[in-house]
């Protein structure tokens, strides 16, 4: 495992909204391209099914939107 870099506790305190497209689905948090050092138990988010087309992550609260 690797040592977390600034970038990476930067980018843990600022992605906490993220935008989705159709392509990306099925959605699950975490995504692949975060930091392993700060995972959680990947959870996969019906986002799809939501009338609103958002999901929160129910381990680290990131927000995801639907966009298309």
């Amino acid at each position: 495992m690797s040592t977390p870099s600034i970038a990476d506790y930067e980018r843990l305190g600022t992605e906490r909204d993220v935008a989705i497209k159709r392509s990306e689905l099925p959605l699950h948090c975490p995504r692949d391209d975060s930091a392993g050092w700060c995972a959680h138990p990947r959870v996969f988010l019906p986002i799809e099914k939501s009338a609103q087309l958002s999901c929160r992550c129910p381990y680290c609260g990131t927000l995801y939107r639907l966009v298309d």
